[in-house]
């Protein structure tokens, strides 16, 4: 596939899972809940990398970057796997 493609199902992508997340966050209570837990939680952490070196500090905010990278990657195959068993199975119901 071109470049062009891929950025432009790259951003796509994006888009699509920023209105899913805010759905999720406007529908879903639970959801809502725990989101609002974690930014107190992230508050809290942020007290504690205060008070590391600045190596253990670096060491902690690379993992956490490092982390949410893997959770985008894993979200992003997931996303585009169903789009293709999509396609596949619309395929063997012969509706495309």
């Amino acid at each position: 596939m071109s470049t062009e493609y891929m950025q432009y199902l790259n951003e796509l992508f994006c888009d699509i899972h920023e209105n899913i997340m805010k759905n999720l966050r406007d529908n879903d209570k639970n959801y809502s809940e725990l989101v609002r837990n974690n930014v107190e939680e992230s508050i809290k952490i942020r007290e504690i990398l205060k008070s590391l070196n600045d190596e253990d500090r670096a060491f902690i905010l690379r993992n956490k970057d490092f982390t949410g990278k893997l959770e985008w990657i894993e979200r992003e195959t997931l996303y585009f796997q169903g789009y293709k068993d999509c396609i596949k199975l619309l395929n063997v119901l012969e509706l495309i």
